[in-house]
């Protein structure tokens, strides 16, 4: 995982502990986080188990 600035473009590692929380060390701009395809299939996967948890207690 890792985040982008959204003016400038610079990418930044989240493993990495200097990394940024919301803006950008070099212009200011805000940061947007980006996924790799791994963590996006790890993220739909807890989606699809707690809709079906929910179904179970409606």
């Amino acid at each position: 995982m890792y985040k982008i600035c959204m003016s400038c473009g610079r990418k930044y590692d989240l493993s990495e502990k200097k990394c940024p929380k919301r803006k950008c060390p070099e212009c200011g701009g805000k940061m947007k986080t980006q996924y790799s395809e791994e963590e996006l299939r790890e993220i739909q996967k807890q989606n699809d188990d707690m809709v079906a948890i929910n179904m179970l207690l409606m």
